[in-house]
């Protein structure tokens, strides 16, 4: 005759061995009358916090399954296609360099990005390294979503190529990036000797703001997404440092 410690230890045995096949099999075993009879300390029956169970680790799974999808998915493009030769707009545009240069760099730019900034040093240096092969492009690319400042920069900087000034202004303005209220801007005109009634009158016209437009339509239909975005003879450069322009800058210089 089997003692009452064995008898219960027995049952303990089958309860749990039901629980963990009933977990492996949907819960068939346990969604019967036991589960439905066992009482949890929160007063819900076990065939409902079982239900509970079941939900939750169908909703890991597919939070798993979401995760592997978005690792294991092949990575976007990031910017234009460096592979292809893209051309644009340069009507209106005046170039830093000599007209006749081997090598055309035409860059999307926001005159508040810090990052912009550091470019603006770096072209410098470059066209102090190829005074006679490179010549840069400037176009609008401002980043009005978080640049709050960049559009009146662009704009102000309109108005001082309409004067013949764009490369005095641009140099101004790079330099003083963290103060570009309109107060500023007008200050900056008036320093690199801009006709004043002019500018205000240019400014208040709406004109620049339609030139800084277009560049960033532009820009946007090249997938021009981020600033400093950079091209060499129409190629875009994945990577701008100063190692990488200057290589694609020899690059380029070799198939001329």
């Amino acid at each position: 005759m089997e003692s009452k410690t064995t008898v219960i230890i027995g049952a303990i045995v089958l309860f749990l061995a039901g629980f963990f096949i009933g977990l492996l099999t949907g819960g068939g075993l346990l969604k019967g009358v036991w589960a439905t009879q066992v009482v949890m300390a929160d007063g819900k029956t076990l065939d409902v916090r079982l239900n509970e169970m079941d939900e939750k680790l169908t909703s890991v799974k597919k939070n798993m399954d979401d995760l592997m999808t978005r690792v294991t998915r092949k990575p976007q493009q990031q910017g234009p296609d460096p592979t292809k030769q893209m051309t644009f707009d340069l009507s209106n545009h005046t170039p830093l360099g000599k007209a006749d240069a081997k090598v055309t760099i035409v860059e999307f730019s926001d005159f508040q990005c810090p990052y912009c900034q550091r470019m603006a040093t770096t072209l410098d240096d470059i066209l102090k390294q190829y005074p006679n092969d490179v010549k840069i492009y400037f176009k609008n690319r401002p980043l009005n979503s978080i640049h709050q400042f960049a559009q009146g920069a662009s704009e102000a900087a309109e108005a001082a190529r309409e004067q013949g000034k764009f490369w005095d202004m641009y140099e101004v303005i790079f330099k003083n990036r963290n103060a570009l209220d309109t107060a500023s801007l007008e200050k900056y005109a008036q320093q690199v000797g801009l006709d004043m009634n002019k500018y205000k009158k240019g400014m208040e016209s709406g004109a620049f703001k339609a030139l800084v437009g277009k560049d960033s339509e532009e820009a946007e239909k090249l997938g021009i997404n981020s600033t400093p975005t950079v091209f060499i003879n129409g190629y875009y450069v994945a990577n701008p440092s100063p190692d990488q322009v200057k290589a694609q800058i020899d690059e380029a210089l070799k198939k001329k």
